[in-house]
């Protein structure tokens, strides 16, 4: 008797606890909230890490992955472009390849995935 109603007990917090998880996809939205946050504040090492991160915790969330390997493009780009302001001679130039790299790959990216 004691048994069973052990194991009722179990399911039962178990079945509580299956209804109030979140999901995926919503645990790695937050992440790229973050994200995006820390990238507005000019936090590129931040937002960098945060999206690894996500990438890492979260390979089922298939639609937030793919908005934060566009975010991640957008660091890149941002990052490079601030740099631009204090780079002369040729790191300028290789900053200002970069640049133009990740914009036209943030281009065919917003494409491929219908954005």
């Amino acid at each position: 008797m004691k048994t069973s109603y052990a194991t009722f007990l179990l399911a039962a917090l178990a079945g509580m606890t299956a209804c109030t998880s979140v999901s995926p996809e919503t645990e790695a939205d937050v992440l790229l909230q973050k994200s995006r946050q820390h990238l507005a504040e000019k936090h590129y090492d931040a937002a960098r890490d945060s999206i690894l991160s996500l990438r890492r915790r979260f390979p089922t969330a298939v639609e937030t992955r793919a908005k934060a390997l566009l975010l991640l493009d957008s660091v890149e780009m941002t990052a490079a472009r601030d740099s631009m302001d204090n780079a002369t001679g040729e790191e300028w130039k290789r900053l200002s390849v970069k640049t133009q790299f990740y914009e036209r790959k943030l281009q065919e990216d917003k494409k491929k995935l219908g954005l």
